[in-house]
């Protein structure tokens, strides 16, 4: 079993440094394939790569192509049967990949499987979200859990440790069939920086067979919004230029 990662990167060296530490340190017998994508970083990273990491294999953007657009590239350069979408600034539990599989192996109807993620001090994130519908966006604004058969956006901390099957998992940290990958295609370059991974996982629940599994036995550690906390008010403006790119894709066609 050859399991590829790929990384996309832009300006998190020390970040990034330990993303790859911790895959080098995983437990299992998966061959492990890095890939790299960089989108023109000026902080040394490839300078890093090239002296600590030379086994792994980078692709340098000549400019910030974005992350879907990094992402796809990664792939269409991966070898193995899984390929598994990383963030630079995750670092995996060194059995995250083994349990992972074996969730997988275990779940057949699901293509692709998440983690649970943990803040730096422990916390548990919420990264697993229902899909942005009004209804749920508007019981989220307004404190509300649920009203009749409506749910609000974000999954609760319980749902995080009695779900074992998802909508939304964050594609911080996702492992993913290479056929469920190919069948439900690379992800949308036309989002700007969010939601293009809640474009993939409801294009798999539309238009394949497969799930998503959520697995509480394997777990990361996750620098939320490290890259793109550094966009100010852009953070903001994105997100909704980002919900906004969903509902004409998704809602009003």
């Amino acid at each position: 079993m050859r399991v590829s990662f790929i990384i996309p990167n832009w300006n998190h060296k020390e970040l990034l440094d330990q993303c790859i530490n911790s895959i080098k340190a995983l437990t299992g017998d998966a061959e492990k394939e890095i890939i790299v994508v960089d989108n023109a970083s000026e902080d040394g990273s490839a300078e890093l790569l090239r002296v600590k990491h030379s086994d792994v294999i980078c692709h340098a953007n000549s400019k910030n192509t974005g992350y879907a657009k990094a992402t796809n590239i990664g792939a269409s350069m991966s070898t193995g049967q899984m390929l598994f979408l990383l963030n630079n600034d995750v670092r995996l539990y060194p059995d995250c990949l083994q349990r992972l599989l074996t969730c997988l192996d275990n779940n057949k109807r699901a293509g692709a499987v998440a983690p649970l993620l943990y803040y730096p001090d422990g916390r548990l994130q919420i990264s697993c979200r229902r899909f942005p519908s009004p209804a749920a966006l508007i019981l989220e604004q307004i404190g509300i859990y649920e009203l009749g058969r409506f749910k609000k956006w974000k999954m609760t901390y319980e749902e995080h440790f009695c779900s074992d099957e998802i909508l939304q998992p964050m594609a911080s940290v996702l492992l993913i069939k290479r056929e469920c990958w190919n069948e439900v295609g690379t992800l949308d370059e036309g989002f700007p920086i969010f939601f293009n991974d809640v474009d993939w996982c409801y294009r798999l629940y539309t238009r394949t067979k497969y799930t998503i599994a959520l697995c509480q036995a394997s777990g990361a550690i996750h620098h939320e919004g490290a890259t793109v906390n550094r966009l100010g008010i852009r953070k903001k403006i994105n997100f909704y230029r980002g919900l906004i790119s969903f509902y004409m894709k998704h809602y009003l066609r």
